[in-house]
């Protein structure tokens, strides 16, 4: 992708309408360089100076782009390839051997040990053949939905969780994960207006409880304050009664 530059340079001039970059228009002042005896030339900013615009946008901004949404991407095909490994068995329930089917969900009861038995493999051994029968008709993979959801889905319009318990934890499991591995950051403007200048020092429990407070303001408001101060001085009261 580095060696595309010119393609996207020439695609962008025709979408910008514009030819030139904006240091070809503009004035710069020229620093004197000294000059290097054991190279027999200028400084390496002497060769900085020396590149056109176009040369300097693909150093200093292209290449950097490239080579950081490269490495977004590998690392984030990396987390969805561990999760392929784990639950990837359930796309290729049908044509698995019985031994294959074994041997990946061993590999699923070890990643969830605390949520799945050892039973998971005879279970997902039995629901295989479950898919072959007229039961699993509804099972599409043309579908919109995946074929987890499906499967999901036909545990409980059919009444088998109590069948295949650990082959419904695992789907849920699986259809609880969350779609994407990457967010834009997003800016809590109820964080902001509580965690301002005044109140750096404010602890952590004490932020929290503020901003659930602002963000909930309409129950907030039907909460009878004047009992709720009363129980807090009567918890707290520390006068002794003689």
């Amino acid at each position: 992708m580095r060696s595309t530059f010119s393609d996207v340079e020439a695609k962008a001039k025709d979408l910008t309408d514009c030819e030139e970059y904006q240091q070809q228009t503009s004035r710069r002042s020229k620093r004197n360089t000294k000059y290097d005896h054991f190279t027999g030339s200028t400084t390496l900013d002497n060769f900085v100076e020396n590149q056109t615009p176009g040369q300097r946008f693909e150093i200093q901004v292209f290449i950097v782009i490239i080579d950081n949404v490269l490495s977004a991407l590998t690392k984030r095909m990396e987390a969805y390839h561990e999760i392929t490994g784990v639950f990837g068995i359930f796309r290729q329930l049908k044509s698995l051997t019985t031994e294959e089917i074994l041997e990946n969900a061993s590999r699923m009861v070890s990643a969830y040990e605390d949520d799945l038995e050892s039973s998971l493999g005879d279970e997902l051994v039995q629901f295989a053949e479950l898919l072959k029968t007229d039961v699993a008709t509804v099972i599409d993979s043309k579908k919109q939905e995946s074929l987890e959801l499906q499967f999901y889905k036909l545990l409980l319009n059919n009444s088998l969780e109590s069948c295949f318990p650990n082959v419904e934890i695992a789907l849920r499991i699986y259809l609880s994960l969350m779609i994407t591995n990457c967010s834009g950051e997003r800016s809590f403007s109820t964080l902001k207006r509580i965690k301002n200048e005044l109140r750096n020092t404010m602890g952590q429990e004490r932020l929290n409880h503020l901003t659930l407070m602002n963000i909930e303001y309409n129950l907030l408001k039907e909460v009878d304050s004047e009992s709720v101060i009363s129980k807090f001085a009567h918890i707290k009261c520390r006068k002794v009664y003689l």
